[in-house]
């Protein structure tokens, strides 16, 4: 019997097996979901106990299926259906494997298989859910493009959030990103008009790679984003890019390759977010070396700690360190525009959207 998972359980699953070495998503030949083949079933009957242990089902919740039309769906309690008949994309699947044949998962079932949307069908899917909010009135513009953008950081990242928890649970860092933004782009463009899709290319023309937390994930938003969405939109900035050094420049640091978390473009400045992660090890010896490189190639280099971060005020605090020093080329009315916004009420509205978004556990 196969299985195609929907709704928060497959996030779940998409994040489970991003953190855990013994399964994996394989892309799959399957181009439609198929129905059960009943309209009442038990979960103890589906040959899947251990991964619905594993998934907490139903113990948190229901199991979100997938189901190709209103026929085929599971009428029976701890089944919540939803309907896609035609997934997008020439391999909208991915199925459950053992990360090691050699060693099979017990979350693998031994009959028919298990599958999940593929990330740019993700990010789709859960784009057509927002957009139905958004049509509902619980939820503004502004806010849905960052809830899917929010995810999209996450599926181009390299991290992810706690599949159980992912408001307050432990983050898992340098994992191997599930999808790049030309992906999704090229993705998103390739076909026509349906719910949740332009929301979906709104959110990923935001959207850039190799976030490497989720506090990376909000300060990129937070400082250049347009002030409509909650941010400061301190100018062109560069994510998780390569400095362009020329091959004097290199020699001065030993030609190494240095990526800072954002770059400024145009004010020889780059932002870096230290997390509680650059105290440990060797790390704080790294990021002296870098800070010193930044010294030696002329770079002004701004670092953001939690506490910069935290609450509203302290994040607007330290973003006036970045607006001071850009205000040296660009003169006063740098200074004098950011002063407006921190004092105007709508704007620190949407900014509170924005924190809402990207930081809910501060609530």
């Amino acid at each position: 019997m196969d299985i195609f998972l929907d709704d928060k359980t497959l996030l779940h699953l998409l994040r489970a097996a991003a953190r855990d070495s013994g399964i994996a998503l394989a892309p799959a030949q399957v181009v439609r979901p198929t129905p059960l083949g009943l309209t009442t079933a038990k979960l103890n009957r589906l040959g899947v106990d251990s991964l619905l242990a594993y998934l907490r089902v139903p113990e948190d919740r229901p199991l979100g299926i997938l189901v190709p039309d209103a026929r085929s769906r599971v009428r029976s309690r701890g089944f919540d259906c939803s309907i896609d008949g035609f997934p997008r994309g020439t391999a909208p699947f991915r199925q459950l494997v053992s990360a090691d044949p050699e060693h099979p998962s017990p979350l693998v079932p031994d009959s028919g298989a298990v599958y999940v949307l593929s990330p740019q069908n993700v990010a789709l899917h859960m784009a057509r859910r927002i957009r139905r909010m958004e049509l509902g009135k619980k939820m503004g513009h502004a806010e849905a493009v960052l809830m899917i953008l929010k995810l999209c950081l996450e599926l181009c990242g390299t991290y992810v959030h706690d599949p159980f928890d992912p408001l307050r649970g432990e983050v898992a860092y340098g994992v191997e990103p599930s999808l790049t933004t030309e992906d999704l782009t090229a993705f998103l463009a390739s076909f026509g008009t349906e719910q949740g899709l332009a929301l979906a290319r709104e959110a990923a023309s935001y959207c850039y790679d190799l976030s490497g937390s989720p506090q990376e994930s909000f300060l990129g938003p937070a400082l250049f984003f347009p002030s409509r969405f909650g941010g400061l939109q301190l100018g062109e900035f560069v994510a998780n890019g390569p400095l362009m050094l020329s091959p004097s420049q290199r020699e001065l640091i030993g030609g190494r390759t240095i990526t800072p978390d954002f770059q400024l473009v145009g004010y020889d400045a780059v932002i870096e977010y230290k997390g509680a992660v650059h105290e440990e090890g060797d790390n704080p010896r790294i990021d002296h070396v870098r800070a010193l490189d930044y010294q030696t190639l002329g770079k002004r280099d701004f670092s953001f700690v939690y506490d910069d971060v935290c609450r509203q005020e302290d994040f607007n605090e330290s973003a006036a360190r970045i607006v001071a020093a850009t205000a040296q080329r660009d003169g006063a009315k740098t200074v004098r525009r950011f002063e407006r916004l921190r004092k105007d009420e709508r704007f620190l509205e949407r900014q509170r959207i924005l924190f809402r978004v990207f930081r809910p556990w501060l609530r």
